[in-house]
């Protein structure tokens, strides 16, 4: 089991929220990127839900495109 960091990559104002760049949480998974599988997608949107209250699907920002995937 690996521990990553997802951290967003750019700035996204949509659906009346904001991410910014280094915002990140931290999933311990199997897989090498979470953001690519849809259970694990949703445990990354759920930590940026209870961390800094956006919600990444609705943004659609739940993509490679606006996070980054690394190896804690």
């Amino acid at each position: 089991m690996a521990l990553l960091k997802i951290t967003v990559k750019m700035t996204k104002h949509s659906a009346g929220m904001v991410i910014e760049p280094g915002m990140s949480v931290q999933l311990a998974t199997m897989l090498p990127n979470p953001i690519t599988n849809q259970q694990e997608s949703e445990k990354v949107n759920t930590l940026f839900k209870n961390n800094y209250g956006v919600d990444l699907k609705k943004m659609g920002a739940l993509n490679p495109a606006y996070l980054k995937v690394e190896k804690i």
